[in-house]
């Protein structure tokens, strides 16, 4: 069994989620909890971005670096892409 949660949101943010969820013919606890979890997979995903991963600017001694940070930030050297 999961855990109970109680939160106050404003009534027309409640009212709009409700008529979502009613016309999709879900119970509103699944949705709620669906859309919890929408949430976390996007802040995991962000936190698991190496440009967010950066930390504070420094020398990184590429001078195309700026030009081609996606490069050096997304390619997969070990499959030579």
């Amino acid at each position: 069994m999961g855990e109970g949660v109680t939160v106050e949101i404003d009534k027309a943010t409640y009212q709009e989620f409700e008529r979502i969820v009613r016309y999709q013919g879900a119970k509103l606890e699944d949705a709620l909890t669906e859309a919890i979890e929408a949430y976390l997979e996007q802040r995991n995903a962000y936190v698991r971005d190496p440009f967010f991963q950066i930390g504070k600017a420094g020398c990184s001694g590429l001078g195309d670096l700026a030009e081609a940070h996606d490069k050096y930030l997304y390619s997969d050297s070990e499959n030579g892409g």
